[in-house]
């Protein structure tokens, strides 16, 4: 048998350049096509004075990352909890929920409320971050943490109105 430049003979098969080059042209395509696929969008949300910040009021569903950072002047721990907001409630109907008497943060004050993730223990200066995955509706956050500008313990930040409502579309 004689060798072409258009062919090649190994292990008892023959493979043509151009099939081989096509095949390489049809696998990079595939492999770049892959990579421009659209990820998932990050948001940065920031808790300052007791609030939340950065995130805006309407959002797509899906899996969306947010990167939580706790940017308060002065040593504490603030946490990002996402719920579903309830048919029929405020905002302030939320807040004053962590007002009652007994509501000393987490437990049966957060708990009412049905939760679709956390990133929880962010302390100043430190930034988290977790994927969530939220279909339509409307949603919350809220901080059950406990902690005061004077480094003791206090009602819920929720109480203060650590909480931001956005809707998923």
């Amino acid at each position: 048998m004689e060798w072409s430049p258009v062919s090649v003979r190994g292990q008892g098969r023959l493979f043509t350049i151009g099939a081989l080059i096509a095949t390489l042209m049809l696998l990079g395509s595939a492999c770049s096509k892959s990579s421009n696929t659209p990820s998932s969008p990050i948001y940065n949300v920031f808790a300052q004075k007791f609030r939340f910040h950065g995130m805006p009021g309407t959002i797509p569903s899906g899996n969306l990352q947010i990167n939580f950072s706790n940017k308060e002047s002065f040593p504490i721990t603030h946490e990002m909890i996402v719920k579903a907001m309830p048919s029929g409630k405020t905002a302030q109907d939320i807040i004053d929920s962590a007002k009652v008497p007994g509501c000393e943060g987490g437990g049966p004050c957060e708990t009412q409320y049905l939760a679709f993730g956390e990133i929880a223990g962010v302390d100043t200066g430190a930034t988290l971050s977790n994927v969530f995955d939220l279909s339509p509706g409307k949603y919350f956050f809220a901080c059950w943490e406990t902690g005061t500008v004077s480094g003791g313990t206090g009602p819920p930040h929720l109480s203060k109105g650590m909480f931001f409502q956005f809707t998923v579309t």
